[in-house]
């Protein structure tokens, strides 16, 4: 039995979760309890930890890749032309993620040099170069080009996203 990431429509998690579920096969949706604003008031909602992706255990019989391929909602199974299995420590490591107490959240994977876009605040929508991360503060260092000169800027990690 391997773990595999499978990709589903959008906002689909939950119910390819219980479709699968019901065809008798193992499945895994990490949640995080997120802020939402509803009207006067804020409350806690469930979101997936990671949007439009669930984990499915499957195994080498092939009736059980059918069954899964053929679910309502589930767009593909990830992988590089084929699909690739998720080691079972990663699975392991999500889990003991999601059931601790403390605040976790996703993020885009950046590397030094990619290109990003500001999503929030008064910079927001400026486009930049990722130059360098302080873990301590939550703050990333994006280079932002302007009439041939370039001007560095600190903003913190959920206000930028890959471009």
């Amino acid at each position: 039995m391997n773990w595999y990431a499978g990709y589903t429509k959008c906002n689909h998690e939950r119910l390819v979760e219980k479709l699968l579920h019901d065809k008798g096969i193992n499945t895994f949706l990490p949640e995080i309890l997120v802020p939402s604003r509803r009207k006067n008031r804020k409350i806690l909602i469930k979101r997936p930890l990671f949007r439009n992706y669930l984990f499915v255990e499957i195994n080498e019989l092939q009736e059980n890749w059918f069954k899964v391929f053929r679910t309502p909602g589930l767009a593909r199974i990830c992988g590089n032309g084929r699909p690739m299995p998720i080691p079972k420590e990663d699975i392991d490591s999500i889990r003991i993620f999601v059931s601790s107490e403390r605040n976790i959240f996703p993020l885009p994977y950046l590397h030094v040099g990619a290109k990003v876009q500001v999503i929030s605040g008064p910079l927001a929508g400026a486009i930049g170069i990722f130059v360098k991360e302080d873990h301590r503060k939550r703050r990333l260092a994006v280079s932002l080009e302007m009439m041939g000169q370039s001007v560095v800027v600190s903003l913190l990690d959920d206000e930028v996203k890959p471009f």
